[in-house]
């Protein structure tokens, strides 16, 4: 119970990362963009249906996550493909 306490405030937290830029720059200052989807936005979702699972209460925030799961995803992925296609053609001077 207490991780599941824990997990409750951890939510807000990684709702707030998605209100981050998708796109970023490098902090090493190198070539082409950073596609920025936070690693806890990614665990969230999967702890999500495990808590989910075993019957215990999931924030309303979490559940909105989820039900976005696969829009989230497809934005990634959408970036990362846009990305590797600029750096391809060389026009990130």
């Amino acid at each position: 119970m207490l991780y599941h306490r824990g997990w409750k405030r951890a939510v807000e937290v990684a709702g707030a990362s998605l209100r981050s830029s998708v796109l970023t720059r490098p902090a090493d200052d190198s070539d082409g963009y950073v596609v920025n989807l936070d690693s806890q936005v990614v665990e969230l979702l999967h702890e999500t249906k495990h808590l989910q699972h075993m019957n215990l209460d999931v924030d309303d925030t979490a559940l909105a996550l989820c039900q976005q799961q696969a829009h989230i995803t497809s934005i990634r992925d959408s970036c990362v493909y846009a990305c590797q296609s600029f750096l391809k053609c060389g026009n990130y001077q």
